[in-house]
């Protein structure tokens, strides 16, 4: 789930995130909470520059990715969400 609500697939991330330029793009303040095979990831992103649609951009979000490790040891992110800073 995106900052403004939106749900989008794999698919539609990883085309968003190609099209998009960043002059600025930073994590912070990432903490992992891990409950036997999954965790919880919170954290800070900033951002400056363009989305994928051309539009300009210069925000800050908080956001929660949930992950689990799949068959053979490997990390999954099943679930993100983010929330708009003011």
């Amino acid at each position: 789930m995106d900052s403004d609500g939106s749900v989008r697939d794999k698919a539609a991330i990883v085309a968003r995130t190609k099209k998009a330029k960043w002059t600025t793009s930073a994590l912070s303040d990432m903490k992992v909470t891990q409950h036997g095979d999954s965790a919880i990831v919170t954290g800070t992103w900033m951002g400056k520059g363009t989305d994928a649609d051309g539009k300009s951009v210069n925000a800050k979000e908080h956001w929660l990715d949930t992950w689990v490790k799949a068959a053979g040891g490997k990390w999954v992110c099943v679930a993100s969400a983010s929330a708009s800073l003011k």
